[in-house]
């Protein structure tokens, strides 16, 4: 999916207010969520945005920091997988369109 420069720019800016914890519109979140469904550059975009949010940058020589750099969901001990309480394919199933097999 091509972009114009336009709506990268748009895209770019609410990321930016997503990784300040500054307040976006539910059109707007919905706007780049369509996007990052299509597009994984700026689903790591916004991975990295919803990260920064969260947990605030980190910028020490630790694992957190490789873990964000990445767009990882590492941080946050809600999100591992624990074998005894998951099952496997449910906890692949959240995985945008791109993402998943056919």
């Amino acid at each position: 999916m091509l972009l114009s420069n336009q709506k990268r720019l748009k895209i770019i800016g609410i990321i930016k207010r997503i990784a300040q914890d500054k307040s976006i519109t539910l059109e707007e979140r919905i706007y780049v969520e369509k996007f990052a469904h299509h597009n994984s550059t700026i689903s790591l975009w916004l991975k990295k945005a919803n990260s920064f949010r969260r947990n605030g940058r980190k910028n020490d020589d630790s694992i957190d920091n490789l873990l964000q750099s990445f767009g990882l969901d590492g941080l946050n001990n809600e999100n591992h997988f624990n074998p005894n309480e998951d099952d496997i394919s449910d906890w692949f199933g959240g995985a945008p369109s791109w993402l998943r097999r056919s």
